[in-house]
């Protein structure tokens, strides 16, 4: 299960996201895909439904989707935005 975390602000500037962690003093920018993802997440779900979710709104296949949602869930852990529960 993918759950968001801390206390990230966001605001919508165009088709993309800027986040802010007031507590970790980190910045994010989103692109179109990416705030989509956080959107997705705002209830915890399962990478297989978030991709599944993302391949009916954006062409992609499933392999492509996976590995670039894989990525993208890392480096927002890497920030302290999502955690990802290995055991659900």
């Amino acid at each position: 299960m993918i759950h968001r975390e801390g206390d990230w602000l966001a605001a919508r500037v165009g088709d993309e996201l800027v986040m802010m962690s007031a507590a970790k003093g980190n910045y994010i920018g989103l692109s179109e895909v990416g705030a989509r993802i956080w959107e997705l997440i705002e209830t915890p779900r399962t990478i297989d439904s978030l991709c599944d979710a993302l391949i009916a709104e954006y062409e992609v296949d499933l392999a492509t989707c996976r590995t670039e949602v894989d990525t993208f869930l890392a480096t927002l852990g890497e920030h302290g935005a999502v955690r990802l529960d290995q055991s659900a």
